[in-house]
């Protein structure tokens, strides 16, 4: 009886150790797409603007660091918003059904979303923080653009990859790729 237990529970570890191969394998492939190299570009600029900004947020009104403060937490909002709804996709097999018979239609969708997020955030954010300060932006329109057209980049292996996905958790996947890309809390910049 020891012995059967004993086989059960190394072939129980064998398969799990390969589920999460299989896991991290997707995870690198993902992270290794345009999408999420730009995204962790602009990610980054976002996050220069913000902490170059609060070195010089003595100077101005409260009122004023308050509101991009406002903007800036409702930004992250939005972005999270996305990855959340990656997440979900990613975990779910009926949606990733749905991404591998019409690509088209997840990436028009997923482009509008980005668009919504990145234009709120350039319309309120980072044009007060540019009209207070009187200096541009750490973003840089390349960077924008290389996002918006990775997008295809990653429904395609969202496709290409979706045997794969069968093996992840929620949890694995937010703490493996959601986390590292969403936006710092406002006090966590410096």
């Amino acid at each position: 009886m020891t012995l059967f237990f004993l086989l059960a529970l190394n072939h129980l570890v064998a398969a799990q150790t390969s589920g999460e191969r299989k896991a991290q394998e997707l995870i690198a492939a993902l992270n290794k797409t345009q999408f999420v190299q730009e995204y962790r570009d602009y990610k980054a600029g976002i996050e220069l603007d913000i902490a170059e900004f609060k070195l010089v947020e003595s100077d101005f009104q409260e009122r004023d660091v308050k509101r991009i403060q406002l903007y800036y937490n409702q930004s992250r909002a939005k972005f999270d918003a996305i990855l959340d709804k990656l997440q979900a996709d990613l975990t779910s097999r009926a949606m990733r059904k749905t991404i591998a018979q019409n690509p088209e239609r997840y990436t028009k969708a997923l482009k509008g979303s980005l668009t919504a997020a990145v234009n709120f955030y350039n319309d309120n954010c980072k044009k007060r923080i540019e009209e207070l300060t009187e200096k541009d932006s750490a973003m840089d329109v390349e960077t924008i653009q290389g996002l918006f057209d990775g997008v295809l980049g990653l429904v395609e292996l969202f496709k290409s990859k979706s045997a794969s996905a069968n093996e992840l958790t929620v949890a694995y996947l937010e703490s493996e790729f959601i986390e590292p890309l969403r936006l710092k809390a406002w006090e966590e910049i410096l």
